[in-house]
């Protein structure tokens, strides 16, 4: 029997890189946004968009999702998790704590990943993951704790935010992972843009912003490019690819390569096209991520 493209990792890990350089990306778009938008308003365009490009391609039958007889309680626990409540620990742990301190507690949610799947699901990691996600968490730490800008001030209630998100990550993998025996990618991904667009909706009204929100975009050509990057590019299209390598990979070696990849692609970009500073340490801790990331794509060819 032919093997179909989608079942090749090589494919596979092209289309990560390709979501991992947008999710990386997503930071310049996400800047420029909040010029003009709140937080919150940021995401209810995401959203928003996200979940109407999925409706329209639903009627228009490019994409085919069947949710008769599946078990929906958990595509609703999965919707919950992510993108509901690690969107909203995520953006206020930024906005209590420092850019440094935000960017180490997220980067250890492979680790995270790791723990909670051989305490909670009983996965068992090989010795070559664990090394490999450690080595990649001490590349990011080492380009963020030696650069000039780090500092550690935050306050406590950011730290518990933080600490949320990063759980909420490492669980919405091990609980996307299990979903998919289930539901195909798209059907995944529909239905987690649909709760986001609900949930955030409803935030977003009841927060008093209405329909302001929307009506920002209008006349402000670089807004609207920002958020329809943000919602076409980083939670679709994204969000299609993560849930396909978490249905194809183990949760830890996906995590790992996806969480990792997106990092390096933020501190390139920063450097490139920012102007961020470029040093010592900056050189060794790529260079260990991608060590990091390397051993996990060598290992999960094995899985």
């Amino acid at each position: 029997m032919k093997e179909n493209i989608t079942d090749k990792k090589w494919f596979l890990y092209v289309l990560v890189v390709i979501a991992a350089t947008m999710w990386g990306m997503s930071y310049f778009g996400t800047k420029v946004a909040l010029e003009s938008l709140e937080p919150m308003q940021i995401l209810t365009l995401r959203w928003t968009i996200s979940t109407a490009v999925f409706f329209l391609l639903a009627v228009l039958k490019i994409i085919k999702v069947n949710f008769k007889g599946k078990p929906i309680k958990i595509l609703l626990i999965v919707g919950a998790i992510q993108p509901c409540l690690y969107s909203v620990f995520e953006t206020m742990g930024i906005n209590f704590t420092t850019t440094s301190e935000s960017s180490i507690f997220i980067a250890t949610i492979p680790i995270f990943v790791l723990i909670l799947g051989s305490i909670i699901f009983k996965v068992r990691p090989t010795k070559r993951t664990v090394l490999a996600v450690v080595m990649a968490f001490i590349g990011v730490a080492t380009c963020i704790v030696f650069a000039p800008g780090f500092s550690v001030g935050g306050k406590g209630l950011g730290y518990i935010m933080l600490i949320g998100a990063v759980l909420s990550g490492a669980v919405y993998s091990h609980v996307s992972n299990r979903a998919a025996k289930n539901f195909n990618t798209i059907e995944l991904t529909f239905g987690i843009a649909t709760m986001g667009g609900i949930f955030f909706n409803i935030i977003n009204f009841s927060m008093g912003y209405g329909f302001s929100t929307y009506t920002a975009c209008i006349g402000d050509m670089k807004l609207t490019v920002a958020i329809l990057f943000l919602g076409i590019c980083c939670s679709a299209i994204c969000y299609i690819v993560y849930n396909f390598a978490l249905a194809k990979l183990p949760a830890a070696i996906a995590t790992n390569i996806m969480a990792n990849l997106n990092t390096v692609v933020g501190v390139l970009s920063g450097i490139l096209f920012a102007g961020d500073d470029f040093g010592w340490y900056i050189i060794i801790g790529l260079a260990l991520t991608l060590c990091g990331i390397g051993i996990t794509t060598l290992e999960g060819n094995k899985a």
